[in-house]
C-alpha cells in the first residue's frame, strides 16, 4: 500500500470508527433512559395514573395521588382544563363517566405524563457530538504517532543522513525504517551511498595503483636504459678498442633493448587484459596433446641451462578444455619460465602433472626450487610483486603471473600457488572439462 492509499484508507477508517462509536454511546443513552424513566422516553409519554371514583369516593388509584389532588383534577376537567402538573411533571387528563343499572356513578380518571422530548434529543445531540468530537481526536492521535513513527520521523532522519552525504561522509549507513515509499527511498539513497563509497573507494585505488604503475615501470625501466646507456659510452669514449669488445658491448645493448621491449609488451597486453578490453576467441583442445606441445616447444631452452622437464599425465582418457589458445600459450610460457628462472643447474626440474575432477581439469607445474615463503605466497599474482621466488629481475616484466591470472580468470578457470621453503613451488590451474564433440565457442 503507497502512501496515498495509506493516508486515503486512515481517513477513512477514522471517519467510520467515530461514526460507529459515537453510535453506540448514543444507543446506550438511550437505552439507559428508558430503562431508568420504564417507559420509552423517545415516545414523548410515560406510564399512566389511573384513579377510579365511584359516588365522589375514591376506590382506586395506582399512583400517590392524594384527595385534594383528585379534586383539582376534576376542577380542571370541569373548566375544560385537560393538563395537569404533579412534582414538575405535566400530566394529560382523560376521563370516562358511566352510571351502572343501580344508579351508582363511575368516574375513571387516565394521567398520561407529558415527557418533553426536546430535552432528551438535546441532550442527545450534545452527547453524541462530544462523543464524536473526543473519539474523531483520539484516533487522529493515535494515527498521526503511526505516521510520526513510520513517516514523519524517517523522513527527517533521512534529510540528516542526505545532507551528510552531500559533505562526504559516507560511512553511516541509512536504515529503512519508514513505510512504503518513504522505505523503497531510504533503501534507494543507501544504495546510492554504497555506490558513491565504492566508486570512491575505486577511484582511490585507480589512483593508486596508476602511481604504483609508474613508480614501478620507472624503477624496472632505470637498470636496463642505464646499462644501455653505459654499454653506448664505452663503445664512443673507446673503452671497447677492439672490435671483439666493441660487438660485445653492443650486443649487450641490443639484448637491454629486448629487455625493455618484453617490459612494454607485458604492460600493454596486461593493461588490455585489465580493462576487458581483449576478446576471447576460444576453442576447444585436447589437453594431453596441448601440454605435450608445450614441452616440446620449450624443452630446447631447458636443456640448453642443464634443466629438465617431465611429464606425468593422470588422465584417463581424452578430456578436452576450451581455451584461447594464443593467450592460454602466453600463460604456460610465463608460468614455465618462471620457473626456469627459479631452478637450478644440473639439478633444476619442472615437473608437469594433469589430473581430473568430475568437472574440471588440473594442470600443476612443480618445480623444485628454493620455493616461495609463506608470507610472499598470496601476492605471487599480484604486478610487480617483488619477491625473489615470486619474480627475478632479470629477463622479467614482473607481470607474468599476473598477465597469467588475467587470462586464466578470463577463460572462467581458477589459478593458484601452493609451496613450502626449500621444497619448490607449484602453480595449478583448474578448467572446466568439455565433451568432445561439444561446439567451440568464441567471445
Amino acid at each position: 500500500m503507497n502512501l496515498k492509499q495509506r493516508f486515503l484508507t486512515q481517513g477513512i477508517l477514522i471517519f467510520i470508527g467515530t461514526i460507529l462509536i459515537t453510535s453506540c454511546v448514543g444507543f446506550a443513552y438511550s437505552y439507559f433512559c428508558n430503562l431508568f424513566n420504564k417507559f420509552p422516553v423517545t415516545s414523548g409519554i410515560g406510564e399512566a395514573s389511573v384513579v377510579v371514583i365511584e359516588n365522589e369516593n375514591i376506590i382506586y388509584k395506582n399512583d400517590d395521588f392524594s384527595r385534594i389532588q383528585v379534586k383539582e383534577i376534576l376542577m380542571n376537567v370541569s373548566i375544560g382544563n385537560n393538563y395537569y402538573i404533579h412534582e414538575n411533571t405535566k400530566y394529560s387528563i382523560n376521563t370516562e363517566d358511566f352510571s351502572t343499572v343501580s344508579g351508582d356513578k363511575y368516574n375513571i380518571i387516565n394521567l398520561n405524563p407529558i415527557i418533553n422530548v426536546g430535552n432528551y434529543y438535546r441532550n442527545l445531540m450534545v452527547l453524541v457530538f462530544i462523543t464524536f468530537l473526543i473519539v474523531f481526536a483520539v484516533a487522529s492521535i493515535i494515527v498521526q504517532k503511526q505516521n510520526m513513527k513510520n513517516i514523519i520521523n524517517p523522513i527527517t532522519n533521512l534529510t540528516e543522513e542526505t545532507e551528510k552525504l552531500r559533505h562526504g561522509d559516507l560511512e553511516t549507513a541509512i536504515t529503512d525504517r519508514g513505510y512504503g515509499e518513504i522505505r523503497d527511498l531510504e533503501r534507494v539513497v543507501e544504495q546510492l551511498r554504497l555506490q558513491l563509497k565504492n566508486s570512491i573507494y575505486y577511484e582511490e585505488k585507480v589512483d593508486d595503483n596508476r602511481k604504483f604503475l609508474i613508480s614501478s615501470i620507472s624503477h624496472d625501466l632505470k637498470t636496463p636504459v642505464t646499462s644501455i646507456r653505459g654499454y653506448i659510452d664505452g663503445v664512443l669514449d673507446g673503452v671497447a678498442d677492439t672490435n671483439e669488445k666493441k660487438q660485445y658491448y653492443l650486443s649487450k645493448a641490443v639484448e637491454k633493448t629486448k629487455m625493455i621491449n618484453i617490459m612494454i609488451e607485458d604492460l600493454l597486453l596486461y593493461s588490455k587484459l585489465d580493462l576487458n578490453q581483449m576478446p576471447f576467441e576460444k576453442e576447444k583442445v585436447n589437453v594431453r596433446k596441448y601440454v605435450e606441445s608445450c614441452i616440446e616447444d620449450s624443452l630446447a631452452e631447458f636443456e640448453g641451462e642443464d634443466k629438465s622437464i617431465t611429464f606425468e599425465n593422470e588422465l584417463g582418457d581424452e578430456v578436452f578444455v576450451t581455451i584461447d589458445l594464443d593467450k592460454f600459450n602466453r600463460v604456460v610460457q610465463n608460468i614455465m619460465d618462471n620457473a626456469k628462472r627459479n631452478i637450478e643447474k644440473h639439478s633444476g626440474q619442472l615437473k608437469i602433472v594433469l589430473r581430473e575432477t568430475n568437472s574440471s581439469v588440473i594442470m600443476e607445474f612443480k618445480d623444485n626450487g628454493k620455493g616461495i615463503h609463506k608470507n610472499d605466497l598470496p601476492y605471487v599474482f599480484e604486478r610487480f610483486y617483488r619477491a625473489d621466488t615470486a619474480r627475478a629481475v632479470k629477463g622479467s616484466s614482473g607481470l607474468g603471473l599476473a598477465i597469467a591470472k588475467q587470462i586464466v580468470e578470463g577463460l572462467d578457470g581458477q589459478i593458484w600457488a601452493i609451496s613450502e621453503m626449500d621444497e619448490g613451488a607449484s602453480i595449478m590451474i583448474s578448467l572446466k572439462k568439455v565433451k568432445r564433440y561439444e561446439k567451440d565457442i568464441n567471445y
